[in-house]
């Protein structure tokens, strides 16, 4: 005779109490009127917790130790609150009972919060039991606070200190914008420092060659310097005048001269102040359009000055910039010496009448 067993689904391993709990039912069980859906089965809950629930009803014959999930609605008055989690089903006490735990899988869902909220407020006695349904009987009006409390004079004396700095750090911050903006809008700089000399005869070399002999204190019909060229002669040139001799650059025995290269500048007493330089493509345009020109140094001075376009100098070998003379008028040049280096810029007249007494020339050459 063959022994059977009678078919049915075995019940579980106890599983073990997670780890941070003293006992099983650590989480105390609060009475809260609520109800619970499992599946299409709606149940009466007994009981709540942070970690499961004690609900009463009927369960399919296949539902005891189901993983499902459960919807926990708490009534109160004029709406209603939905949890919604996940739940082990477990029928409690003997077949015919309807007494059934839900266990929550994740007792840290989102759904923690709200039930927290919930369960803490009816500890505190904020939430009241009335049928079947729920009521706030907490505060419902913030708690008036007193008088505030008048400044003494230090107070009013550091508020107002406090509001002037605000105030002369705000106009501070606007004057420096307006000057930048000024500055972008009126003032152009050109790129190349501005050398001052004295205007005067620029000797070169007639043949390319080395020089043998440099004197630049040479008197009136003295030779100044001479050349050997590369055909054997001897070139020298004789002092023309009474005049000041300007060495320029390379002028030195020894060195390797070609025919044309400039050497030494003849300067008579008196002679007026200029500077030859290279402006760029938009320092020409502001020039024809009037803007007038300026030589700014390195201590603040600012000197009106004449800029005439030249047909001389290597601008051909660079068509970015064109060549030009810088020329200080008599009255300003009194501040000026030879040798000071500046800046020049152009300044774009705001206002008719706040024009520049020095204009700036056409494009007319300038032969020396």
């Amino acid at each position: 005779m063959i022994k059977t067993e009678k078919a049915g689904k075995a019940r579980p391993p106890a599983e073990s109490v997670p780890s941070g709990f003293i006992y099983e039912n650590e989480h105390p069980q609060l009475q809260i009127p609520f109800t619970a859906q499992v599946g299409d089965r709606r149940m009466e809950g007994k009981s709540i917790s942070i970690t499961q629930a004690l609900v009463s009803g009927l369960l399919p014959p296949t539902g005891n130790w189901e993983k499902c999930p459960v919807v926990l609605r708490f009534d109160f008055e004029g709406f209603s609150v939905n949890l919604f989690v996940e739940a082990d089903v477990e029928k409690i006490g003997a077949s015919d009972s309807s007494a059934i735990r839900l266990r929550f899988c994740e007792p840290s869902a989102s759904h923690l919060a709200p039930l927290r909220y919930i369960l803490n407020s009816h500890l505190a006695g904020d939430l009241v039991t009335f049928g079947r349904m729920l009521g706030y009987s907490g505060p419902t009006k913030v708690e008036a606070t007193g008088p505030a409390l008048r400044a003494g004079p230090m107070q009013r004396a550091s508020t107002g200190l406090r509001k002037l700095a605000l105030v002369g750090l705000s106009l501070g911050l606007i004057a420096i914008a307006a000057t930048v903006m000024h500055d972008r809008i009126v003032f152009a700089y050109e790129p190349r420092p501005v050398t001052i000399t004295q205007s005067g005869t620029t000797l070169r070399a007639t043949a390319a060659g080395q020089i043998t002999y440099a004197d630049n204190q040479a008197a009136t019909g003295d030779v100044v310097y001479s050349i050997g060229t590369n055909s054997g002669d001897l070139l020298s040139v004789r002092m023309p005048c009474d005049c000041t001799i300007l060495p320029l650059e390379g002028f030195t025995e020894g060195a390797t001269v070609l025919a044309g290269a400039p050497l030494i500048k003849l300067v008579a007493a008196g002679a007026a102040l200029e500077a030859d330089t290279q402006i760029s493509f938009d320092g020409v345009a502001r020039l024809l359009s009037g803007d007038a020109a300026e030589l700014e140094f390195g201590d603040g001075r600012v000197v009106p000055v004449t800029v005439q376009l030249s047909q001389q100098g290597d601008s051909s070998a660079n068509t970015a910039v064109v060549a030009a003379r810088v020329r200080l008028a008599e009255p300003d040049a009194a501040d000026v010496a030879i040798g000071e280096t500046g800046r020049l810029r152009f300044r774009r007249p705001i206002l008719a009448a706040g024009t520049s007494r020095t204009t700036a020339a056409a494009a007319v050459p300038v032969v020396d």
